[in-house]
């Protein structure tokens, strides 16, 4: 009898196997294959011997070409079809006005190239420049995020300017202090820090359709030499390279990088006979055949003296392609390069199998860039670097600033420490990326209690109105399933005959219903229609005006059940966590899978529940409800509400997907009773129209809009500076009295701070 464990491990692959399977012959794909394969053949049949030779080079571009020279130089690249280019220093406009004219008659597209380890900047005197990579050697962990965000900003800015290869990340073990040529540019000193930041730098330029390329295998991190002088020779075992140098290129050959460049040395355990760039064992065998990289090959600068005081007249460039290069990047001599090369294919059939093969590998490399299948379309050159790129890396550096800043520390733990919290979540992002992001504490004070980690989820209190409720009615309003001066009566029926009959439900978002605050009806029923009913017979204030209303939004949660049919917590599953990939959001977490130790804790309850509550919610109405309700009842945590206000902040869309329009957002961030002295918009808490606010830090814009919740949470949005702000803690536990975060300012003070580390050192 079979095992029913082998069953479903045979199942398991077998089904694997078969989604691959689909995915490759599935309609769309068969035809991208067939379109590219058709493009390459085309263009194989046009090229000479000498034109399959130089698609295989990337020349340097002259420094400050004049437009004669530059003229000249774009003849010779079109006479010789060369396959690619490398700038190296200028300005972005000169670089994009080149790049336009280089490109213009090329039958086959240039692959453009650009060294760019630490952003254009470091090419291009007027572009941005981030710190070397060295600085994350500076920072905690929870900054590893930020390579990504580097990576990716690098990646846009190269697409503007028609740039399709970046020669980064540097995935160098920065073992040896004495080295020349690679100190900061690396990581770190430890194989898997910069195996892990290195990838997330590779995925954030890749995101962008930039290939990346890895550099300088098989690892130069621990050298005496520069490889531009002279040839540095490496003596470590493999057991010693396997460990520590090939690390971080194995990890990111199984992470999708698209390129790896070799590096000039004499690793003598591997091949004592050839430069590392030009051996057949550390190309081919290691590098193509054992660590299974099947992406575009490049060679180092061909023109440093570690290959030209052993290799002159091209054979150095032939000898490249043997090992299994693909790119023959900067051949010290072009023309004497390509005849050799040529030559050599007219007299070994085997060599020249092996050119046309690294040839169609490349032209399949500038077919994707031409046509790629992830939707961001061709990369061509179309603009410089603008001031919004600029504001995005500054909020990035920012970022950086915030993860060093020993005032920012210093007012977190300070509430720590005087137990007003014992644990917190700290997310800002600017500009889209998520610049700071880390976690505090334990989630609660003994020694119990696990530390407070991204993926601990709190009771977010009242800010279940605006993450759930406020949502949900702007998504019916959107369409066209609610009205905003309807009565509530309208929809809810049981209204209809109480005072609350001429209440509208732009008057309950806004806290000017009339309604009372609050009321104990937990005391009185744990039935949720029946709170329904005595919330329908409360008395109503006799002022008009302002006041602060649980109970409005206890309404609003229960006219999203009944026009759309579903209970606010599935309305919001299907409509938008599930969507934005809000992993970590539910109402009844302990019913949807989490554990205790992914929660953390409120209340020590000695008068309703007689416990600790944890896992449940902290609110007593909310819990007599049923733990859904529209004022309070949600979990999460930062990561997952950054997506929520991020797509708020985009005007209602994320990562191409619109799920509010921009009308309705804007409606529901603006003031509909100013003119009485309510600082509300629908829903959503705003500054104070006048003087100064206790509740929000002051330098936030009257643009901004925002909610705090009473279990120590804080969410807050300003469109003007385009920043996220988000404090989750649990104040309440074990009481919540005395509210010492509120007495302390404490998130309004770390607002501040984060105000004056972003917004006035962008000049604001």
């Amino acid at each position: 009898m079979i095992p029913f464990k082998f069953f479903c491990q045979v199942y398991a692959k077998s089904t694997i196997l078969l989604l691959v399977v689909f995915a490759f012959f599935s309609p769309t794909a068969f035809a991208q294959r067939n379109a590219e394969r058709h493009w390459v053949d085309s263009v194989m049949r046009t090229l000479s011997d000498e034109q399959m030779a130089a698609q295989l080079m990337v020349v340097r571009v002259p420094l400050n070409l004049s437009d004669s020279d530059a003229e000249q130089f774009a003849n010779q690249l079109l006479d010789r079809q060369i396959g690619g280019v490398c700038f190296f220093a200028g300005t972005a406009s000169r670089q994009l006005q080149l790049t336009q004219r280089f490109q213009r008659d090329m039958p086959v597209p240039l692959l453009v190239c650009l060294d760019a380890e630490w952003g254009l900047g470091m090419r291009l005197k007027d572009c941005f420049s981030f710190p070397r990579q060295g600085i994350f050697e500076q920072l905690p962990p929870s900054a590893d995020s930020l390579a990504f965000f580097i990576g990716r900003e690098i990646g846009i800015q190269c697409r503007k300017m028609g740039v399709h290869v970046n020669f980064a990340p540097v995935v160098d073990v920065n073992s040896n202090p004495l080295n020349p040529v690679i100190g900061t540019r690396a990581f770190s000193a430890d194989p898997e820090r910069v195996a892990h930041l290195g990838s997330l730098y590779m995925r954030g330029l890749q995101s962008q359709g930039v290939m990346a390329v890895a550099k300088h295998f098989p690892g130069h991190g621990d050298t005496k030499t520069d490889s531009h002088l002279e040839l540095p020779v490496l003596n470590h075992t493999h057991e010693y390279m396997d460990t520590i140098d090939l690390l971080p290129f194995r990890r990111l050959i199984a992470d999708g990088v698209q390129g790896v460049m070799t590096a000039h040395l004499q690793v003598n355990s591997y091949d004592s006979l050839h430069p590392s760039s030009l051996s057949p064992v550390l190309v081919n065998d290691l590098l193509r055949k054992k660590m299974g990289f099947n992406g575009i090959v490049f060679t180092d600068g061909l023109d440093m003296k570690g290959v030209t005081n052993h290799y002159s007249n091209g054979k150095g460039e032939v000898q490249a392609l043997r090992a299994g290069n693909d790119i023959l990047l900067l051949p010290p001599d072009v023309p004497q390069a390509i005849q050799l090369i040529a030559s050599t294919m007219k007299q070994e059939p085997k060599f020249r199998k092996l050119v046309e093969m690294r040839c169609r590998r490349v032209l399949r490399a500038k077919y994707h860039f031409l046509h790629p299948s992830d939707g961001l379309g061709a990369i061509m050159p179309t603009a410089v670097p603008d001031s919004e790129d600029s504001l995005r890396c500054q909020a990035i550096l920012g970022g950086m600033q915030l993860y060093q800043d020993p005032v920012l520390d210093s007012l977190v733990m300070n509430g720590i420490e005087k137990q007003a919290y014992p644990g917190c979540q700290i997310l800002v992002a600017q500009y889209g990326n998520v610049i700071f992001s880390r976690s505090y504490g334990n989630q609660g004070y003994d020694s119990t209690y696990c530390p407070v980690s991204d993926t601990t989820i709190y009771d977010l209190a009242s800010l279940t109105k605006i993450t759930a409720t406020t949502i949900a009615i702007m998504k019916l309003v959107d369409d066209g399933k609610v009205s905003l001066d309807e009565k509530l009566s309208h929809y809810l029926h049981y209204l209809r005959k109480t005072n609350k009959k001429d209440i509208t439900v732009r008057q309950a978002l806004s806290h000017c219903a009339r309604l009372k605050a609050f009321d104990n009806y937990w005391q009185k029923t744990d039935d949720p229609d029946k709170i329904l009913k005595l919330i329908a017979q409360s008395p109503l204030q006799q002022k008009e005006g302002y006041l602060y209303s649980d109970l409005g939004f206890i309404l609003l949660g229960d006219l999203v059940k009944e026009v759309s049919g579903h209970s606010l917590d599935k309305f919001m599953e299907r409509n938008f966590y599930r969507p934005l990939h809000m992993r970590h959001t539910t109402f009844r977490p302990l019913e949807h899978g989490f554990d205790l130790h992914d929660i953390a804790p409120t209340e020590v309850d000695s008068v309703y529940r007689k416990e600790l509550i944890h896992g449940t919610v902290h609110d007593p109405n909310a819990y007599a409800m049923g733990e859904v309700s529209g004022h309070a009842g949600l979990f999460s945590n930062a990561n997952d509400l950054f997506l929520l206000m991020q797509m708020l902040l985009n005007g209602g869309e994320l990562d191409g997907y619109r799920y509010l329009s921009a009308q309705v957002v804007d409606e529901f961030n603006s003031r509909s009773y100013a003119a009485k002295g309510n600082r509300r918009a629908l829903g959503f808490d705003k500054p104070l129209i006048h003087g100064k606010s206790s509740h929000v830090a002051p330098e936030a814009s009257q643009s901004s809009f925002g909610h705090t919740g009473f279990t120590g949470t804080m969410i807050w949005v300003d469109p003007q500076y385009q920043l996220v702000y988000i404090f989750l803690s649990n104040r309440v536990h074990p009481s919540a009295t005395p509210n010492r975060l509120a007495q302390m300012n404490i998130r309004t003070d770390i607002q501040s701070r984060i105000y004056q580390l972003l917004v006035e050192k962008q000049g604001k």
